[in-house]
């Protein structure tokens, strides 16, 4: 979601249509009512179908340069495996007090165990996650080089994939634990990676149970219509859109995003844009609302930041936030993801320091 580019001047902020800046019109946020809502993160059941991927770092310093071919040898002295994808979102879930509802597959592998014991062990409810010997759990391996007390730089990623072709048995299945666990939820995620787990059929028994269902997709954004809302980044959005989104002043931007929100039928849509923020799209607004980007420029590791966004976006929506409450809070937890490193998360406490000190907001 968020990238390495500078931050914005104030000139080349989104302008209006009278060449305005877009936030003069911008709705004013109470913090009271901030600080209210992310209390109320806390114990909403929020159920997260989509792709769990394992997202392992290897860490090593450096050695020397090889004899063999003009690499780097590093002399390994960490290995770490943390949950990524929908797991990162679940993560989020747990560390911002909701209640996750994880329903997935994870292959019979030894990276699906690390995933299920780590899930298990912060207390989630795993009955939900499904185990086979016909699938082998993504993982996303990085090797990053570095002194252990000093930055530390990716040096390559490599990924281990596959592709789940659900049966007819497993996807009824799934169907019947997605409408027992949206029957007791407060809303639903869908994280759909790719990788064959997520379908439309199934999504739509999310999406007609009537309560709010948001959507990441990769790849499909459009094969799932008659959700919430969406949280694609720019470069999602510009591909499902078919318009390049490389404008400062905000309107192709406008563009994409209204056609995107009219395709998806949803009532809104939130495309994450890096350094220059959020955009809202709501049905029924004209305009969209424009949040610049909490935080500094000075971003440690951007890995995992969409599911941190769509996360504390899905959980402030379950507490009964507006989609601009919503958006808010996900922008500062977007922010303050940015700035730890590998796969993170952001607590509830974190949230509100975010608030408390934003001297933009109103009493």
């Amino acid at each position: 979601m968020y990238d390495r580019r500078p931050r914005l001047s104030r000139l080349s902020l989104p302008l209006d249509r009278r060449g305005r800046l877009s936030y003069i019109r911008a709705r004013v946020f109470s913090r009271s009512r901030l600080l209210q809502l992310t209390g109320q993160l806390k114990q909403k059941r929020v159920v997260v179908y989509g792709d769990i991927v394992a997202d392992r770092f290897i860490y090593g310093t450096p050695k020397r340069i090889s004899r063999e071919a003009p690499v780097l040898i590093l002399r390994q002295y960490r290995d770490d495996t943390l949950l990524g994808g929908a797991g990162n979102a679940i993560n989020n879930i747990a560390s911002l007090g909701g209640v996750p509802a994880p329903v997935s597959f994870v292959g019979n592998d030894g990276e699906g165990t690390k995933l299920l014991e780590k899930l298990e062990g912060q207390g989630v409810d795993c009955s939900g996650v499904l185990r086979t010997d016909r699938y082998n759990t993504p993982t996303k391996v990085r090797i990053l080089g570095g002194f252990p007390h000093a930055a530390r730089q990716q040096i390559v990623r490599y990924d281990i994939e596959d592709r789940f072709d659900i049966s007819d048995a497993e996807s009824a299945r799934v169907a019947e634990l997605l409408r027992e666990q949206i029957a007791k939820a407060d809303a639903a995620l869908i994280s759909d990676y790719g990788y064959g787990i997520v379908t439309p059929p199934l999504a739509e028994t999310l999406t007609g149970a009537g309560k709010p269902v948001t959507l990441d997709s990769r790849y499909d954004l459009l094969r799932y219509r008659n959700v919430t809302a969406a949280t694609p980044n720019e470069e999602e959005a510009a591909n499902a859109a078919g318009i390049s989104l490389d404008d400062s002043n905000g309107d192709q931007v406008r563009e994409a995003g209204a056609k995107l929100r009219q395709a998806l039928s949803s009532e809104a849509l939130l495309i994450t844009r890096g350094s220059r923020g959020m955009a809202l799209f709501e049905r029924g607004r004209d305009e969209p609302l424009f949040i610049s980007v909490y935080g500094t420029d000075q971003v440690a590791d951007v890995t995992g930041a969409g599911d941190t966004v769509i996360a504390t976006f899905t959980l402030a929506l379950a507490a009964g936030g507006s989609f601009a409450e919503a958006a808010k809070l996900a922008n500062y937890a977007g922010g303050i993801v940015v700035m730890k490193m590998g796969t993170a998360t952001v607590s509830n406490d974190e949230l509100r320091h975010a608030i408390e000190r934003d001297e933009e907001l109103k009493e």
